[in-house]
């Protein structure tokens, strides 16, 4: 098999395991819940710290990967998320189990940040529009089976085998990925863009943990102001950064397009509604 076709398995396993683990836990939280003796809020982080850290490294690990090579950032990617998965199904406290989930949000927003990259190198003409609509065809179907797949094996297992079975699928993407996928760069990338990390990351802990406490202590509760306070500051000075900085993450002129806005209020609002339901 061509190694183009190499590229496409290794990218589909890893974008497989990342986002079935969006909904997968979603199913196992009683469980987890009654056998680590968790808190409600400690459940939702447990589903938050996940989504959190993949979002907030998301720019970032794409600005890496051009810098350092598509396919060393992806495999760091897998490596990280399969080590953060042996860690979920060893935990043994909700903290811990926190901690790997937001492991596992880091490899995965490495390995969803380079996937389409690594694609977009290895394929050209109608055969990258084939490539990009069976990556297509993975993601939808990853977010559907997820809670299934999660119900079966919590009921027929234990919760921690949803975080055991992403191993043996890791290190084979791994494996593929080290032997079979081509090494591509931008050579026109600059340095990283420090600030806007630090500012966009700070803003999403903020907005996430505000949200939490409010749920716990009330929308009257100082903490919960000074939060939600901090995520205005923290994004207006991101947009400031972005602005002015010549090799920033994020290009603010894409807010000009109409699809590309359209597109992300849409995501916004479907995203909002699904994960919110499975909660």
């Amino acid at each position: 098999m061509e190694r183009k076709w190499w590229t496409l398995v290794a990218v589909c396993l890893g974008t497989f395991m990342l986002l079935v683990d969006v909904t997968i836990v979603n199913v196992a939280l009683p469980s987890i819940q009654h056998d680590l003796h968790a808190s409600f809020a400690q459940l939702q982080w447990v589903v938050d710290a996940y989504a959190l850290s993949l979002a907030a490294l998301l720019l970032t690990a794409g600005s890496l990967a051009d810098i350092f090579g598509r396919r060393l950032l992806f495999a760091i990617g897998l490596a990280v998320f399969t080590a953060g998965s042996l860690l979920c199904a060893l935990a043994t406290g909700p903290v811990f189990l926190v901690l790997a989930r937001a492991g596992q949000g880091i490899g995965g927003a490495i390995m969803f940040a380079t996937s389409l990259a690594l694609l977009a190198q290895a394929f050209h003409g109608r055969e990258r529009g084939t490539a990009f609509a069976v990556w297509g065809a993975v993601t939808g179907a990853a977010v559907a089976i997820g809670p299934v797949l999660g119900g079966i094996i919590t009921t027929g297992w234990s919760w921690r085998g949803i975080f055991f079975v992403n191993v043996p699928v890791g290190v084979a993407a791994m494996a593929v990925t080290v032997w079979r996928v081509a090494e591509s760069r931008d050579p026109g990338r600059g340095g990283v863009d420090l600030p806007g990390f630090a500012l966009f990351t700070g803003a999403l802990v903020a907005l996430v943990y505000g949200l939490i406490r409010a749920g716990e202590q009330g929308w009257g509760d100082a903490g919960v102001a000074i939060c939600l306070g901090g995520v205005a500051v923290l994004l207006a000075a991101f947009v400031a950064a972005e602005r002015w900085r010549r090799e920033a993450m994020f290009d603010l002129s894409l807010f000009r397009v109409p699809t590309f806005c359209g597109g992300s209020v849409a995501a916004f609002a479907v995203n909002g509604c699904v994960y919110a339901m499975l909660l």
